[in-house]
């Protein structure tokens, strides 16, 4: 398979790319809800542009779909190790117990 790179500028751009991808793999709507356990309804509203759709079952519909998703951050400075170190403790908030907090 060849990478492909294509600028999303909004969410129709991205249920587009995501129906093409699928249809493209040979995935009927059901089968790719049946391997990532997202609802076919919820594929459908991501490949009809729906913008309220949640980001992280986004993000795993592309991880299913072997797509990633980069984002550009021009003129802004930091660190992989500082990035890191926000994950980790953004990860960390939710894993702690409320009584622990």
């Amino acid at each position: 398979m060849t990478d492909h790179r294509d600028q999303i500028t909004d969410v129709v751009a991205l249920g587009a790319l995501v129906r093409a991808v699928r249809i493209a793999q040979g995935f009927k709507r059901d089968e790719l809800a049946t391997a990532t356990g997202l609802s076919p309804k919820f594929i459908t509203h991501v490949e009809s542009g729906k913008s309220t759709a949640q980001v992280g079952k986004v993000l795993q519909l592309l991880n299913e779909l072997g797509m990633r998703f980069y984002v550009e951050t021009p003129g802004t400075t930091f660190t992989k190790e500082s990035l890191n170190a926000a994950m980790k403790r953004r990860r960390s908030r939710r894993t702690t117990p409320p009584e622990a907090a």
